[in-house]
């Protein structure tokens, strides 16, 4: 192979490598949000006490736990 060659595949690589991490999902992210948008849907129904706030994000990462199991379901389908 040529320098020129070896360049070539090396870059047709790192293109190829790049584009698939594009198309991964980053489930820990979609966690995040989905617990954040939980966690503001659940609002109006804390209540000023501690415990209330400590059982809406329990709350709010069990959903978004129950929903990426859901989607990866679906994904391996």
């Amino acid at each position: 192979m040529t320098n020129m060659e070896i360049m070539t595949h090396f870059a047709i690589q790192s293109i190829d490598g790049k584009t698939r991490d594009q198309n991964e999902i980053d489930w820990e992210q979609r966690r995040y949000e989905i617990a954040k948008e939980v966690m503001s849907g659940l609002l109006p129904f804390v209540q000023e006490e501690e415990d209330e706030t400590g059982w809406m994000a329990r709350r709010a990462v069990n959903y978004a736990d129950a929903l990426i199991e859901e989607l990866k379901k679906e994904r391996a389908q």
